[in-house]
């Protein structure tokens, strides 16, 4: 199908359809957002002076390539201290605004952008459900999260439609990325050209329908819920919000603002369907208004009484022989672990470290939870080498400061000769460059081997 027989069905809801329809012929512009989890924007900056970028507008942490370029195997890339991502991917979780120590979930969460953007917002606290119900698509979301370095999160694989048998009134807020006819990905990839049709439009609708309903009867009363999607079609963005509406007399639609950025509100008008004028409180990002992909946002809060929380009143597990290893190993501080809970994962090789809300979730079976800290070998512990990136910005001792292309070879697996040996003992040490820490390496009293896993390594 040619893309003007796609989308002339919106030649009427668009005024200045010959501008939408140049727009999309253009490729994307590349663009992606840092991740604070890891590092300050200023030492991420180092890794990243190569690129030539201009900050978005309306994000301090997003940005646009102003010169084409691979990415993906950039050494911040692999290092999850940036994450690519596409400019109107990035609205939904700055709509949604998560908060630190709140419950949040995120409810089609592959591949993980949106997931880690809001882990990200929330500072890494509080509870970060992370649902996702294709085992496919989680294995692609489960790297992403540990890549990024999530320690609030637990990862479950429910039917979306059945969220609320589960979880009723229980979010502060939640992000539905909806799937979608995906209309909107064209200018990234023309294969949407070759599956389109009314008849998936209307799949989809029936989809989103029960993905919104469910969701809505999960979130707490005061709470927010954001409903976004990638395509056009009124049948997936304002009609599925217009049905919710219609079904729970409680649920308030919330104008959508973000300053920097051109937004065209909802329309009440499509085909033979009227609907409620509040629907222009809705969102629609066009590409010719901020050179994106096109997207729609809503914002949906629930009217009611908020009960308060039962907190959990169980034991917390700390695995304090772990921590002790590694404050010996490398000199950093046991307080800056003591907020958090340390535990066995399920093979009891591997100790995890969470947030004390993350440990304390029992409400179904889990993929992960939280992040992964490291494994004793005898006396000696092998950190894991996210957390290092985290945790070990004042490490004193063991540690050895690569220069850049020392970096790229210990990123490709590759060992390093370590000029100043006097410094380290044998056994595992932290790698920093430019005082950022950044990796695991193995001394042999002569020299460094990477501990980088395979997939997460620079190609030869």
């Amino acid at each position: 199908m040619k893309l003007e027989k796609l989308f002339s069905r919106y030649k009427p809801i668009i005024a200045d359809y010959e501008s939408f329809l140049s727009m999309l012929r253009k490729p994307l512009v590349q663009s992606f957002r840092i991740n604070t989890l890891k590092a300050r924007p200023d030492d991420i900056a180092l890794l990243t002076s190569d690129l030539k970028t201009c900050r978005l507008p309306f994000y301090e942490h997003g940005f646009r390539l102003e010169r084409k370029m691979s990415l993906g195997n950039h050494p911040a890339h692999m290092l999850g201290l940036l994450y690519i991502q596409e400019i109107a991917s990035m609205l939904p979780v700055l709509v949604l605004d998560p908060k630190p120590d709140e419950v949040v979930l995120d409810l089609c969460a592959a591949p993980g952008s949106k997931t880690t953007q809001i882990a990200q917002a929330m500072d890494n606290r509080g509870l970060l459900v992370v649902n996702e119900v294709n085992n496919r698509r989680k294995q692609g979301l489960l790297q992403n999260i540990k890549r990024c370095g999530l320690l609030n999160e637990v990862v479950i694989g429910l039917r979306g439609q059945r969220i609320d048998r589960v979880f009723p009134d229980y979010f502060d807020r939640i992000l539905i990325d909806a799937p979608c006819s995906a209309e909107g990905t064209v200018r990234k990839s023309k294969a949407v050209l070759f599956h389109w049709g009314v008849r998936n439009i209307e799949r989809m609708a029936r989809i989103q329908k029960g993905l919104i309903v469910s969701a809505f009867r999960a979130l707490r009363p005061g709470g927010v819920m954001v409903y976004s999607t990638c395509t056009i079609a009124p049948e997936e963005n304002e009609a599925v919000v217009a049905y919710l509406l219609e079904r729970f007399p409680e649920a308030d639609l919330l104008p959508v603002s973000i300053p920097g950025i051109k937004l065209r509100p909802g329309i009440t008008t499509w085909q033979v369907e009227n609907f409620n004028e509040r629907i222009k409180r809705c969102a629609r990002v066009l590409p010719q208004d901020n050179d994106t992909a096109p997207f729609f946002i809503a914002k949906i809060s629930k009217m009611g009484l908020q009960k308060k929380r039962v907190d959990y009143l169980g034991k917390i597990v700390y695995e304090h022989s772990y921590v002790v290893a590694l404050s010996r190993r490398f000199g950093i501080d046991n307080a800056r672990f003591q907020e958090y809970a340390v535990f066995h994962g399920q093979d009891r090789d591997t100790t995890y470290i969470a947030t004390p809300q993350v440990f304390s979730f029992r409400e179904v079976r889990t993929s992960r939870k939280g992040l992964e800290f490291g494994k004793m070998y005898g006396q000696d512990i092998k950190p894991d080498n996210d957390c290092i990136q985290i945790f070990g910005k004042n490490a004193k001792e063991n540690i050895y400061e690569m220069t850049g292309s020392e970096l790229r070879r210990f990123l490709k697996g590759e060992t390093v000769k370590p000029s100043s040996p006097r410094d380290m003992t044998k056994g595992f040490v932290v790698l920093v460059y430019k005082k950022l820490p950044v990796a695991i390496g193995r001394y042999n009293g002569q020299t460094i081997k990477s501990a980088v896993k395979r997939d997460r390594r620079i190609p030869q």
